[in-house]
């Protein structure tokens, strides 16, 4: 990666930090990926208890904490004929994402792949859409 050097006002810039690890598709090809969008989504279901007479809420509940995390990265290798099987090798919904981050310590997590998207353009690379999210309890190991 180039240098980037800042004056002025310090800012966090690009995705330098995010690594990925056991991400295969069903056929378990492993795939390289490069990020180069990142946006990170805290959830939880919530409950509210409220006055049987006025209705006003007097106390919330929240739960199933869950974080979500959309990328759009585009796949690579280290040769012409692997960058094009990766291109065209998405990963299935249901598969094991792992994501390190020395930087982004809520961006970490073992994720599952709940959607992906390819787009191929005429100018530019082939990108992936990909949605994964994680809940509190790693739910990404298949029951037995």
């Amino acid at each position: 990666m180039p240098t980037v050097t800042q004056k002025g006002l310090a800012v966090a810039w690009g995705i330098t930090s995010t690594a990925y690890a056991n991400w295969s598709t069903g056929s378990a090809v492993a795939l390289s990926v490069h990020a180069t969008e990142q946006s990170v989504t805290k959830d939880a279901k919530m409950g509210e208890s409220a006055d049987p007479v006025t209705g006003a809420t007097l106390g919330i509940v929240f739960y199933d904490f869950t974080t979500e995390l959309q990328l759009r990265v585009y796949p690579k290798s280290t040769g012409l004929a692997g960058a094009k099987t990766a291109a065209a090798t998405l990963p299935a919904i249901g598969d094991k994402f792992i994501i390190t981050d020395a930087d982004d310590a809520v961006a970490a997590a073992t994720f599952i792949v709940m959607k992906v998207g390819r787009t191929r353009k005429v100018s530019d690379k082939t990108e992936f859409d990909i949605t994964l999210k994680a809940w509190e309890t790693d739910l990404s190991t298949t029951a037995t």
